[in-house]
């Protein structure tokens, strides 16, 4: 007899083999549709003549892209604005963008499709039950756009349009080509590698591009040749992280002439502890209670990046 947890699962799986063969379509088809005609509008606007700001420029812009559990740009975790909210407080030099939907070419949220009923239902039965097989394939869809980004055949056209996203996102906020204002992306999780993705581009359009990975899963993206510093955050009880060093040929130890290992050989990665926290739940980077150790995560994340965004980090 086949049961009601029966058709939940076999309904999952269908979803997942459905999302792997759709995974890197998206971005293709948006690259064959507009994004080489977008992709040079945005090159041009390096030679031509940049407007006047509207008002002074800050000392830095900082673009913050969270994990694979989020369903939109604006879909930030409460814990994940507060220690946001609490670095721009400190910071007031600081600039600081938290609108990119990192895992999509075209930055359309998952509640932004025809599938939105999917999401919504999805998002709403994650509420209830947050480990529920059904709730984990909005991790699952967003992983696999991980995968595309770090993908050397369909992550550049994906990495293009991103780019592009945190250049409108940018633009919104006052920068301008050439200002000479350093950007720095930060990552978490799966958006450490979106972070690294996206920097190849923004490099070239002349930016002062460094990233931040928090628990980032990320490989030896091309863009470790290109940026000015990778701050490495990883919590000690955090297994998730370590899919990035296992599942990235490009992080193996033995792989000395990968981007990864010319970065580290640079002295342009840095790899903070983050203390005992663990990748996601309640004992996250972001967890408002004293950890193992007596340290509420959340205030050493913030005082980690306050120190690298105010410039007083090794």
């Amino acid at each position: 007899m086949i049961t009601w947890t029966m058709w939940v699962l076999g309904g999952a799986l269908a979803l997942l083999f459905a999302f792997a063969l759709l995974a890197p379509l998206e971005s293709l088809r948006w690259w064959s549709r507009r994004g080489a005609i977008e992709t040079r509008r945005t090159f041009a606007r390096v030679g031509a003549p940049t407007p006047a700001a509207s008002g002074p420029l800050p000392d830095r812009f900082v673009v913050y892209l969270s994990g694979v559990g989020v369903v939109s740009g604006d879909g930030l975790s409460k814990r994940e604005r507060e220690v946001l909210d609490a670095v721009a407080a400190a910071l007031p030099g600081v600039r600081l963008v938290a609108d990119v939907f990192p895992y999509s070419a075209e930055n359309r949220s998952l509640l932004q499709r025809a599938t939105r009923w999917v999401w919504e239902g999805l998002e709403r039965w994650r509420r209830i039950r947050r480990e529920s097989i059904a709730a984990r394939l909005i991790h699952v869809r967003n992983t696999l756009q991980v995968l595309v980004s770090a993908d050397p055949r369909y992550g550049p056209s994906f990495n293009a349009g991103l780019a592009q996203q945190v250049v409108r996102s940018l633009d919104q906020q006052g920068w301008r080509p050439n200002c000479g204002v350093p950007v720095t992306l930060i990552g978490y999780s799966g958006g450490a590698q979106m972070a690294l993705g996206a920097s190849t581009l923004l490099t070239l359009l002349g930016m002062r591009v460094s990233v931040v990975s928090i628990g980032g899963i990320f490989g030896d993206d091309p863009a470790l040749d290109h940026i000015e510093h990778l701050w490495d955050i990883r919590g000690s009880r955090d297994r998730l992280r370590l899919l990035g060093p296992i599942a990235f040929t490009g992080r193996w130890p033995i792989m000395r002439g990968s981007t990864w290992h010319h970065a580290l050989a640079d002295g342009r990665v840095t790899i903070l502890d983050g203390g005992p926290a663990k990748h996601d739940g309640r004992d996250s980077y972001f967890a408002r209670h004293a950890g193992p150790d007596g340290v509420v995560p959340a205030d050493r994340l913030t005082g980690q990046l306050e120190a690298i965004l105010g410039g007083t980090a090794g």
